[in-house]
Order: C-alpha cells, then sequence, then structure tokens
C-alpha cells in the first residue's frame, strides 16, 4: 500500500507581546494556510496544522495552536520529521521584544523605547534540516518581490517559494509568484483556494520526482 503522504502547513500570524495588553503583529488572516489544507484534506492527505491565532480552523486537520514565533519554531521542530511536504505559510514576526512587561505599561513619559531581537527563521531552519522533503516559503515584499524572493529561496535551501505583495493580506483575489529552482509561474487575480491548489500541485510534482530519483539511486 502506498504511504498516504503527510503535509506539514503553518499558518495566520504570531504575536509578540510587549505588555499583558500590546503586542506586535501583522495582517495576515490565516487564509491562505487555511486554503492550503483544504486542497491537501480534499485530496486525502494528512495534515498538521500549526496555526498562529485567528478565528477559525480548517476541518480535519491535527490542530496545533500557538501563538508566538519560538512556540511556532518549537511546533515545527518537533513535528518536521513527521511530513514529506513542509509548507511554511504563516506570517511569523521576525523580531520579539527583549522584556515583556508583566504589567500594563503605564502612559507618563512623552517617548518610550523598546529594544527588539530578531526571531528564529522557521523557514530556513527547515530548509536546512530536509531529508528527501519538501519545503514551502512564502515571502511577502514591497519591492522587488521576484528577486527578492529567489535570493531567499536559494539562501534557505527551499523547493518552492510563493511571493507576493502586501495587498495578499486579508484579501479574497490576488497574485502571486509560484519559484522553483526551474521556473516562476506567476498567478495573477486568483483566489487564494485557486493558488493554494497550484501549489498543492507543485510540490506533489518535485515530491515524486525526489521519490523517484532515490528508488533509482
Amino acid at each position: 500500500m502506498q504511504k498516504k503522504l503527510t503535509f506539514l502547513i503553518s499558518s495566520g500570524p504570531t504575536k509578540e507581546h510587549i505588555d499583558p495588553v500590546r503586542f506586535i503583529s501583522n495582517e495576515s488572516s490565516g487564509k491562505m494556510g487555511s486554503a492550503l489544507a483544504d486542497v491537501a484534506i480534499m485530496k486525502k492527505y494528512r495534515v498538521i496544522f500549526i496555526s498562529g491565532p485567528v478565528d477559525t480552523f480548517p476541518p480535519n486537520v491535527e490542530l496545533i495552536k500557538v501563538t508566538t514565533a519560538l512556540e511556532m519554531f518549537k511546533e515545527v521542530k518537533l513535528n518536521l520529521n513527521k511530513a514529506d511536504i513542509i509548507i511554511n505559510a504563516a506570517a511569523v514576526s521576525d523580531y520579539r521584544p527583549v522584556k515583556t512587561y508583566k504589567h500594563k505599561i503605564k502612559r507618563r513619559n512623552s517617548r518610550i523605547s523598546l529594544e527588539f531581537k530578531r526571531n528564529p527563521d522557521i523557514a530556513r531552519y527547515c530548509g536546512k534540516n530536509k531529508k528527501n522533503q519538501v519545503v514551502v516559503g512564502f515571502a511577502l515584499e514591497t519591492e522587488n518581490l521576484v528577486d527578492t524572493a529567489r535570493f531567499k529561496l536559494k539562501n534557505k535551501k527551499l523547493d518552492i517559494i510563493v511571493a507576493n505583495g502586501k495587498e495578499s493580506f486579508n484579501s479574497k483575489v490576488t497574485t502571486a509568484h509560484i519559484i522553483s529552482n526551474n521556473n516562476i509561474l506567476e498567478i495573477k487575480n486568483k483566489t487564494k483556494r485557486f493558488i493554494a491548489k497550484r501549489i498543492i500541485d507543485e510540490t506533489i510534482k518535485i515530491f515524486r520526482n525526489i521519490a523517484y530519483c532515490q528508488n533509482i539511486s
């Protein structure tokens, strides 16, 4: 019997708290991650779904809820070797506060300074530690979209990177570039589910090629 493919999909934003009521985050709705999970489930694959704080989650997935980038990184590492295809669709905060205040910061001074430190690059970790697996990253850029994404593809040792602009946040229709080592597929003004289907199809194609090469080596 052929092994059932397992997808590990991260989705949504992360929140990095400054104090109990304030945090830094982004506009990610988690819709792309959910669309990817829906397509994979529809194709009868197993989905481990690691999600930041959003309102709804896709059905029939193995759901792991997290809040911070460090929590997401921990769960990705724990589940990495269970997956054949890893899709890093989450919009993970690049930085977190050095200090998190126990109580709400009072408005006493006209200015306040906060120090931040870098969060782990989860997609890079997956790319550097993959073992006959397919790893997908996402790149949201406001300039030099394709060139920046292609650099990240190579630098992080990804198999695919999906590049899009900030207009993709909370949108029903968007434009995306699905970039691999040998190809750039531009998809204009399509739903996230349509784009998700193309991403899933491309990952399966690459995974089957890896498996074929392993079998004949």
